[in-house]
């Protein structure tokens, strides 16, 4: 929960900011590109992930919130 008790949502991580990174760790070419398609896999995984316990939390506080 963020403040004032709302929700904080990861955002997924800019493609240039990925290939800027992949980039300064010495990758090129085709390396680059594999290299930004597997961080964009993991960082859509983890965005996907996140956001579905958030929801699953904010399903159980309203649930519990209505039994009071």
């Amino acid at each position: 929960m963020g403040m004032a008790g709302g929700l904080s949502i990861p955002r997924a991580v800019p493609r240039e900011t990925m290939r800027k990174e992949g980039s300064r760790l010495g990758y090129e070419g085709d390396g680059l590109e594999d290299f930004v398609e597997i961080v964009m896999r993991v960082d859509d995984f983890f965005v996907e992930v996140t956001v579905k316990r958030a929801a699953d939390e904010a399903r159980a506080n309203a649930t519990r919130a209505k039994k009071r």
